[in-house]
C-alpha cells in the first residue's frame, strides 16, 4: 500500500506528485489545503481534525472523518481520534484522557492495523508542554503492541520510532511511504464505533 499523510500545514504547501492508495489527514490543515488535497489525489482519504480545526473542516469533501471510528478497507483496519489533550478553554478540538481511554478500550476489542490521531502519545522521553503532552491511553496501545503503525501530527517534528513491532510516525508536514507493509490482513467489513 502506498500511503501519504499530512499534518499541521501552516502555509501553502506544494503537494507531492505521487500516486497514493490512501491519504491520511492528521489535523491542523487549513480548509483550503484540505480541499486541494481532496481534489489532487484520486484515492480513499481518511482524516482526523486537529486542536485548531473547525468541526466543519471536512465538509464538502470526500474525506472520511475517522474520529472515534474503526473501519476496515481492503483488509486493513484503521482507527482514528481527533484533537489534543485539554490545555485551555475551547469549545472543540480537545479531549480528556478518559475520552482517549474509552477509544483505546474500543481498540482492545476491535484491534486496528493503523491508528491515526492528531495528538501524539505521551512520550516519556520528551519534554513537552501541556498542549503537547499527548495521551497516555495511546502510549499504552503502543506498549501492548495492538497496532502495526501509528501516525500522528501535532508536534511539528517529523520522526519515526519503533516500539517492539509498532512503528510510530510523527508527520510534519507530510510523509510519503511507498509499499507500506501491514503484517495482519483482515476481512473487508466496515466497523464503526461511537
Amino acid at each position: 500500500m502506498n500511503l501519504l499523510a499530512f499534518a499541521d500545514i501552516r502555509t501553502t504547501l506544494e503537494l507531492p506528485e505521487v500516486s497514493p492508495d490512501i491519504v491520511l489527514l492528521l489535523g491542523d490543515i487549513p480548509s483550503k489545503m484540505v480541499s486541494r488535497i481532496d481534489k489532487k489525489y484520486d484515492c480513499r482519504k481518511l482524516g482526523v481534525l486537529g486542536n485548531h480545526c473547525h468541526p466543519s473542516n471536512f465538509s464538502d469533501t470526500s474525506i472520511i472523518n475517522m474520529h472515534n471510528h474503526i473501519m476496515t478497507f481492503d483488509g486493513i483496519t484503521f482507527g482514528g481520534f481527533e484533537g489534543s489533550p485539554h490545555y485551555k478553554e475551547r469549545p472543540y478540538g480537545q479531549h480528556t484522557e478518559s475520552e482517549a481511554q474509552a477509544f483505546s478500550d474500543q481498540l482492545s476489542r476491535t484491534p486496528v492495523d493503523i491508528l491515526m490521531t492528531h495528538s501524539n502519545p505521551a512520550y516519556g522521553d520528551m519534554d513537552l508542554d501541556n498542549a503537547h503532552r499527548g495521551f497516555k491511553a495511546f502510549t499504552d496501545i503502543i506498549l501492548y503492541q495492538q497496532i502495526s503503525h501509528y501516525f500522528h501530527g501535532h508536534l511539528h517534528d517529523p520522526f519515526e520510532k519503533q516500539f517492539g513491532k509498532v512503528y510510530v510516525h510523527s508527520v510534519y508536514p507530510f510523509k510519503w511511504i511507498p509499499n507500506l507493509e501491514i503484517p495482519t490482513q483482515k476481512g473487508n467489513e466496515i466497523y464503526e464505533t461511537t
